[in-house]
């Protein structure tokens, strides 16, 4: 099993340390003394035995390259309004009990537009 330093975490010096006192838990602290140890094939997985730690620092302190697999986040699409919808949509809105409230429900998914522009107007 091949570990990694964390991504954006990756300061060397690099040292294996005893994690878990008895249960023989060990990692790999960057120069911060943060515990940076993952494992790509093992989401979660943090910790190793002493021998593997020690050997991975070492890789780590020669020099590694470090390959990380793409962020698998993808930000939402959004879709804006138009400042015509939006001056209709705030032309809409109405004092009631306390607190402005507009007829127009906004719909996520880009069909806020839709129903902005079916709203119509007295």
């Amino acid at each position: 099993m091949d570990g990694l330093p964390a991504k954006y975490f990756a300061f060397p010096p690099y040292r294996a340390e005893s994690l878990g006192g008895d249960k023989g838990w060990w990692g790999v602290m960057n120069r911060n003394g943060l515990n940076v140890l993952t494992f790509p094939a093992k989401p979660g997985a943090v910790v190793t035995d002493e021998q593997h730690a020690k050997q991975i620092a070492a890789e780590w302190n020669e020099g590694a390259v470090f390959t990380y697999p793409p962020d698998t986040y993808v930000a939402p699409v959004t879709t804006r309004l138009t400042d015509a919808q939006m001056a209709k949509y705030i032309r809409s809105q109405r004092f009631i009990d306390g607190r402005w409230v507009s007829p127009i429900v906004l719909l996520g998914g880009g069909k806020s537009g839709a129903a902005i522009d079916a709203y119509v107007e007295t």
